[in-house]
């Protein structure tokens, strides 16, 4: 299971930082190739000197931006990597990357990096294929032009889908955690008001601080028959109530503002939290809750006798 995003280097200041990122001298980067590139180590200036030759270093209409090149770039499954005991080599993700471009951009010059990223907040690794493609088409000499944003976009996931099945990989399911080991990260709005000291603010956060919370006070009870009702008993007086989607995943629903009604948020997409005292990770599916809970029951029994012991 693949994730495909691209972006447009309209700017300057973003091939610069491009051919920055794509240097593949870089310590995290594994593998690199390129297509319709006669020297490699000249690959940005052979890629500048094609566009110049058909003119497409400037505007083709007055007013408008001038689109250089695509970055696109190839997200692998942390659960599918051979970092993680998947099947993805780094072999195996240049091959998928290669096939990709060609299927989409065989007369286009292109340059393939692979790096090996890592995610601090949960420490995992992955595999990521970030591809340069040149603007201009060698054999028609006109600009890359994919049609609409949406369409495009619709067919980038049709090629991914089409490769991830030739490569036996699992496709990416919407509202679903699609890896055991790499847990949603926060939007960018989160990330933003993380940055301004205002992740207080974010509906997410404040669901996953209120959901945490209770689930140490429902871990630290003596004696409970029902744990999961009871912390449910508990969240209704937060105005959250844990429901079942249509597919069977816990869900949490609550009043919100932004949407002026109620909003539904499964547990794998809620994301995760940091427990305060072991530093343990919890996860907000039903199963992820449970183990939280039983981690909570037991810290707290555990210090209980070490107190007993002092006395």
């Amino acid at each position: 299971m693949t994730a495909v995003k691209q972006v447009s280097v309209c700017s300057e200041r973003h091939l610069r930082n491009i051919r920055s990122y794509l240097d593949w001298n870089r310590e995290k980067v594994l593998a690199h190739d390129t297509q319709n590139i006669i020297d490699e180590g000249r690959w940005f200036e052979e890629m500048r000197a094609t566009r110049e030759q058909f003119h497409h270093n400037e505007p083709g209409k007055v007013g408008a931006r001038c689109t250089y090149m695509q970055h696109v770039t190839l997200n692998f499954n942390p659960d599918e990597c051979s970092c993680n005991g998947g099947k993805m080599t780094p072999e195996r993700c240049m091959d998928y990357a290669r096939d990709y471009i060609q299927m989409r951009y065989g007369t286009h010059e292109c340059l393939v990096v692979l790096h090996r990223e890592h995610c601090g907040s949960d420490g995992t690794d992955r595999f990521s294929a970030h591809v340069a493609v040149n603007r201009s088409d060698l054999a028609t000499g006109l600009r890359l032009n994919e049609g609409p944003a949406r369409a495009a976009a619709k067919s980038r996931a049709e090629t991914v889908r089409a490769l991830d099945e030739k490569y036996g990989l699992r496709q990416l399911e919407r509202g679903k955690a699609n890896s055991r080991v790499h847990g949603r990260q926060p939007g960018a709005e989160e990330r933003d008001m993380a940055r301004k000291g205002q992740a207080e603010r974010s509906e997410n956060e404040r669901v996953r601080r209120t959901v945490a919370k209770r689930i140490e006070e429902v871990g630290r009870m003596p004696d409970c028959p029902d744990r999961m009702a009871e912390l449910s008993r508990r969240l209704v007086q937060d105005g959250i109530s844990l429901k079942r989607s249509k597919g069977g995943d816990l869900q949490y629903r609550f009043r919100s503002k932004s949407l002026g009604g109620e909003r539904k948020v499964n547990g794998a997409r809620l994301g995760y939290v940091t427990h305060r005292r072991t530093g343990r990770t919890i996860r907000f599916t039903y199963h992820g809750v449970m183990r939280a809970i039983r981690l909570c029951m037991q810290l707290y029994r555990t210090m209980d006798y070490m107190t007993r012991d002092m006395y």
